[in-house]
């Protein structure tokens, strides 16, 4: 997975979309939720096939089978399967099997919140994790400073991305930046 590309293409989808809202931070919320479906589209691409479901905060199509439309994170690529219940009269169900692809956002420009995100990634236990976070408009050195330490904990894949604040897309030509950790690097993905 080209992940550079998926956020990319998500950021310029949610970008151009029509959204509107009643005030700035309606605006703002409208954008954000845009940006989660259009990755949330872009990961169901990339993971196709049927035994793969997406589990999102604004997903649909889930609720019926597990009773939720969102797992532990944001955005969840999971592998699932099928069983049986060992009741006398069997009924099939189907259950997380694996977890492909974590994902957390948090465009809250809130330091804190961006570790607590980056916890939640590290209790899950997908081989492929993502903290999409707002990329401060005095650059993003402060932010790899401080998420530094807490990324190195995460195991396996893991990537930021760091995209403009949704208040501000109208108004930076600011491109989305993609960052890996890389022993004790980080390494701006291509």
């Amino acid at each position: 997975m080209n992940i550079r590309r998926v956020i990319d293409d998500s950021y310029g989808k949610a970008a151009k979309a029509l959204v509107m809202g009643t005030s700035p931070d309606a605006l703002t919320r409208a954008r954000e939720r845009a940006f989660v479906k259009a990755l949330a589209h872009q990961l169901q691409h990339e993971f196709s096939g049927d035994d793969i479901r997406v589990f999102s905060r604004f997903g649909r199509g889930n609720l019926g089978d597990f009773g939720t439309e969102q797992l532990l994170s944001d955005i969840c690529v999971c592998r699932v399967d099928g069983a049986r219940t060992g009741e006398r009269q069997s009924r099939e169900f189907l259950y997380v099997a694996e977890v492909l692809a974590q994902v957390d956002i948090e465009l809250s420009r809130e330091w804190r919140r961006e570790v607590q995100a980056l916890n939640r990634l590290i209790a899950g236990s997908a081989a492929d994790k993502l903290l999409v976070a707002a990329l401060p408009s005095r650059g993003s050195g402060e932010t790899l400073a401080t998420l530094q330490a807490p990324f190195a904990a995460i195991s396996g894949a893991a990537n930021l991305a760091l995209i403009p604040h949704p208040s501000d897309w109208e108004s930076t030509e600011a491109a989305p930046e993609v960052w890996q950790l890389n022993e004790g690097n980080w390494i701006e993905a291509s």
